[in-house]
């Protein structure tokens, strides 16, 4: 019997929106002492950075000011 093997594609849906949050996360703000990562862009900012073209659904809704990760566990990127 021969075996057939599946190779594992990775998802564009998946790879886009890990591309998206790079984006966000590189134009955002560290705060050491807060120990909080503070957004400086909001979502029309990053549909324009985007060198191609995105569904609005697949970009974050965020906002300038807004805390994407902190150390309590309560960003907007955090689970």
């Amino acid at each position: 019997m021969e075996e057939i093997f599946m190779v594992h594609k990775r998802s564009r849906d998946k790879l886009l929106r890990r591309q998206i949050r790079r984006v966000i996360y590189l134009r955002s703000y560290d705060d050491r002492i807060a120990c909080e990562t503070v957004s400086k862009v909001s979502r029309e900012d990053v549909l324009s950075l985007l060198a191609q073209p995105v569904c609005l659904g697949d970009a974050p809704n965020v906002e300038k000011g807004e805390i994407l990760v902190d150390s309590r566990g309560t960003g907007s990127f955090q689970r």
